[in-house]
């Protein structure tokens, strides 16, 4: 018996519907193509499906119909299947065919679809907040080979390797991660744009931890305001809106919106929607950080929730409606405020800790107000809490001057 036909009698045995069996790490859409001899499991899948069934994964592999180590035409197909995924922007189906195109590559020994696939399954796990399998699968590409032989992918590994860290609250090993990046990148000829992005990422864990004087010293060494003239506009905007992040957290206002301001002329939604998108998002949170709630914040937030509409994820809408919360706090409109947040905590779809942490401060300060002090101190605490593992201490120490107010 085939093992599409296989699985769908033991899961029809348990009493589970496709989305119980994928439960929440593969979309029901891959559960029917698995079903339906469409595709076949990797060994990650394996497990996961063992785990779900009861069953033995041992049991469960002796069902599985290996891809022909030989067969280019299935890779190419795969392959094919991952980047219309990616094209639907459904981050769950790219993971999943992402990874099963991976499979493929290894056993051919392609190296190069291999690294294709495996980097755009990184990518999609990271978008879809599953960060102990996007770093699992990071690790595995910078152990690779071909990391070894071309450092321009080595530097880009461990740059995402910091992102995922970050995200998750591990400043101190996200800023170890961006400076070995650095460090592989600084022997690539230049202009190089791998050395600027990697620097970028180092520039966003330092500020984030609040080393800002050694962000600003990277800032300075960086050169970014005589850019070469061959980098691409939205390589100069890209830095625009990294200097402009870090000014605001030092409370140089004034060179965060020119900065920014440049940011928002050379970041097109013509060119990446879900950059520009990003960018704006970015932009009203550090404004609002910084004590700015005006027009130009309003139209940050409206920008950005327009491109997440258009290409975003659900926890990036979830960012979008809490930042617009932080506007109305700021602008003294509590009652317009509450409900986004209370709406956003009920959904629990933020991972990336400084949103969560954001969410636990905003919630303190909006039952602050309502006079409901057990809550608020309660918000509070679980935010200091947070950023004190993080390692973000002067956040930290904001928020419990709040808290002793």
């Amino acid at each position: 018996m085939r093992f599409g036909e296989m699985l769908r009698e033991a899961r029809s045995a348990k009493g589970l519907s496709r989305a119980e069996l994928g439960a929440g790490v593969y979309s029901t859409h891959y559960i029917s193509l698995l079903e339906r001899g469409q595709r076949q499991p990797t060994p990650e899948m394996v497990h996961h499906l063992a785990g779900v069934l009861g069953m033995d994964a041992q049991i469960l592999n002796w069902w599985v119909e290996q891809p022909s180590g030989t067969d280019e035409s299935a890779l190419a197909v795969a392959m094919h299947n991952a980047s219309n995924a990616r094209d639907l922007q459904d981050d769950s189906l790219t993971a999943s065919e992402a990874g099963y195109a991976a499979s493929i590559a290894q056993k051919q020994g392609n190296a190069a679809a291999w690294w294709s696939m495996a980097n755009l399954q990184a990518q999609a796990l990271v978008a879809l907040g599953r960060y102990d399998d996007a770093d699992a699968v990071l690790r595995t590409l910078c152990s690779s080979p071909l990391a070894g032989q071309k450092p321009e992918l080595q530097a880009v590994v461990l740059a995402r390797q910091s992102v995922v860290l970050r995200s998750r609250g591990r400043l101190t090993e996200a800023i170890e991660a961006a400076q070995a990046a650095v460090e592989v990148a600084s022997g690539l000829p230049g202009p190089s744009v791998v050395r600027l992005e990697v620097a970028f990422v180092l520039l966003a864990a330092l500020s984030v931890q609040g080393r800002l004087d050694e962000a600003w010293e990277l800032i300075t060494e960086m050169h970014l305001e005589a850019a070469d003239p061959v980098l691409p506009s939205r390589l100069i905007g890209r830095g625009a809106w990294a200097v402009g992040n870090v000014a605001f957290r030092r409370g140089d206002v004034e060179i965060g919106l020119t900065q920014h301001r440049l940011a928002a002329e050379l970041l097109s939604a013509k060119t990446n929607v879900e950059e520009w998108a990003a960018f704006h998002s970015a932009s009203a949170a550090m404004r609002l950080s910084a004590g700015l709630a005006d027009d130009e914040v309003w139209q940050c937030l409206q920008n950005a929730q327009l491109g997440r509409q258009i290409s975003g994820t659900d926890e990036q809408r979830q960012e979008v409606k809490l930042q617009e919360a932080h506007f109305h706090l700021r602008t003294g409109h509590p009652e317009l405020a509450g409900p986004l947040l209370e709406g956003v905590e009920a959904t629990g779809g933020l991972r990336y800790f400084e949103n969560v942490s954001l969410l636990d401060r905003l919630l303190g300060e909006y039952h602050a107000g309502q006079g409901d002090t057990p809550r608020s101190r309660k918000y509070f605490q679980r935010a200091i809490t947070l950023l004190e593992e993080a390692g973000a201490l002067e956040s930290a120490a904001e928020v419990r001057e709040l808290l002793r107010a």
